[in-house]
This record gives C-alpha cells, sequence and structure tokens, in this order.
C-alpha cells in the first residue's frame, strides 16, 4: 500500500472537487425536486401529469446517458458550459426526479383528517401547505432523501467518463502512472465509505427516531 499513501494527497485533492460536486448535486436537486414534488402533489391535472412524464422517463434512462446528453447537447444549444457545470447539470435533474417523486409520495401521506383540521380552523391553501402539509410530509421524507443523497455522492464517479477532474478520474490517472491498481482503487473505495457512511448512518438515524416518534 506504499503507493496508495505515497498518492493519497493526491487522491484526497480529488475528493474534495467530489465533495463540491456532490454539494452542488443535493442541494439543487433537493431544491428542484422538493417545488416539483409540490406540484406534482397539490397541482391541477396537466401539471400532474406534465411532472409524471417528466419523473418517469429520467428515472428510465442511465444518469450517463444524461451526462453525454448535457455534455454534448449544451454546446449544441450555444451555452459553453464547461464540462464539470455540464455534468452537475444532469446530476440535478436526474436526482431531482427521484426528490420529487419522495416528497410528492409524502404529501399525499399527510393524512386527510389533518388538513381538513387546518381547514376547519380557517388556514389558506398556502398555510396548509407550509404548517401542515410540508412540516408532516418532510419528516416521512428524510430517511429516503438522506439515502438518495448517499447515491448522488457516489453517482459523481459518472463525471469522470466526460474529462471532470474527480475522485475516479484522478485515481485512473494515478493507476496509468504507477500500474498498481488494486492498491489504488482499493484507497478509493475507502475515501468513498469515508464520505458515504456517516450519510448512511443519518438515515438510519433518521428512520429509527420517526418510527420511534
Amino acid at each position: 500500500m506504499d503507493v496508495a499513501i505515497l498518492n493519497l494527497g493526491y487522491l484526497l485533492k480529488a475528493a474534495i472537487v467530489t465533495l463540491e460536486m456532490a454539494a452542488a448535486t443535493v442541494v439543487f436537486s433537493f431544491l428542484l425536486g422538493t417545488a416539483l414534488g409540490v406540484f406534482a402533489a397539490l397541482g391541477g391535472t396537466a401539471v400532474r401529469s406534465v411532472l409524471t412524464v417528466y419523473v418517469y422517463i429520467v428515472r428510465g434512462v442511465p444518469v450517463l446517458v444524461l451526462i453525454f446528453i448535457a455534455y454534448f447537447g449544451l454546446p449544441r444549444m450555444g451555452l459553453d458550459a464547461p464540462n464539470y457545470v455540464a455534468a452537475t447539470i444532469a446530476l440535478v435533474i436526474y436526482f431531482a426526479a427521484f426528490v420529487a417523486d419522495i416528497v410528492r409520495g409524502s404529501i399525499l401521506a399527510v393524512p386527510k383528517t389533518t388538513v381538513e383540521a387546518g381547514m376547519s380552523i380557517g388556514l389558506r391553501k398556502a398555510q396548509i401547505l407550509t404548517q401542515i402539509q410540508l412540516p408532516l410530509g418532510m419528516r416521512l421524507a428524510l430517511p429516503p432523501l438522506v439515502t438518495t443523497a448517499s447515491i448522488a455522492v457516489k453517482s459523481t464517479s459518472y463525471a469522470s467518463i466526460v474529462g471532470v477532474w474527480e475522485l475516479t478520474y484522478a485515481s485512473r490517472e494515478v493507476v496509468e502512472r504507477t500500474l498498481a491498481a488494486f492498491q489504488i482503487f482499493f484507497a478509493v473505495m475507502l475515501i468513498y465509505f469515508c464520505i458515504c457512511y456517516p450519510i448512511s448512518l443519518g438515515a438510519t438515524y433518521l428512520q429509527r427516531r420517526l418510527k420511534t416518534s
């Protein structure tokens, strides 16, 4: 493992880029997905139909294909986006579909009697949404959302295919230079584990807390 130790600093620098991309993916996909999930749960028939098509199409397409579409498609649209931005946009679109479905299901899981109780005391639709449906729905959505965040972190490795310098790409560079594939990828596995395991623990903790409450 001497080769892995000697190149650990280089790999950790790439891991920081992975964390930055993962953070951007999680934040923007959660914001977009939450908004889409609210519209999917409470919008009109046309809105729900459009969002349902979006969710099913995106979830049925491999994330790598979306990255290729963004990488090659944005320049054709006149947008000279760096490969880092193109890959992040694709990841955001992909995971926003999962978040939207989670949020939609969580909002619809709020008992109708609770919503009717809010209406009976004179709350408006916006107040019912912000004070009843979203707080209760997000409690149900938290565990699967945290799990989705863990998957998003690992999915940033696909960005290496379009030349984004992150942990997976850096590991390939080191392997080409040292020919120590097993040692390097074993070290990369441990780095990904150190990033994702705390997130998985958070999901498990939230599930236990919600079951207890």
